[in-house]
């Protein structure tokens, strides 16, 4: 699961998802969107910018704690140690992020996986 409210941001992750071999659950550009898709379907990773236009996307990432899914948060408005504090099995991308660092921490949030 993507959740990134910008288009380009968005369109690369895809492609990041994609080349590490995994599949999409959906990219979404609102919290709303993202909290709808994912009760009724969970997916087995989440990457997370901070801020979006509908807010922060914590009841989100709540919810996806709740589940034990596994979250990347990529955004250039996150405070680490904040996010660690409330989110201490999450992996942080710091925006502008390498193609390289972004794969890195997908592969290990979705070791079971490969």
């Amino acid at each position: 699961m993507i959740v990134e409210d910008e288009f380009l941001v968005a369109l690369d992750i895809e492609g990041i998802v994609l080349d590490c071999g995994l599949s999409l659950h959906g990219s979404y550009a609102t919290v709303k969107e993202a909290i709808d898709a994912s009760k009724s379907t969970l997916p087995s990773c989440a990457i997370l910018d901070v801020r979006l236009a509908d807010g922060d996307v914590f009841p989100l990432a709540d919810h996806l704690k709740f589940n034990k899914i596994p979250i990347i948060f990529h955004s250039a408005h996150a405070n680490t140690s904040e996010l660690l504090n409330l989110y201490p099995e999450a992996r942080i991308c710091q925006k502008p992020t390498s193609q390289d660092e972004l794969s890195t921490a997908l592969r290990d949030a979705t070791r079971n996986s490969f």
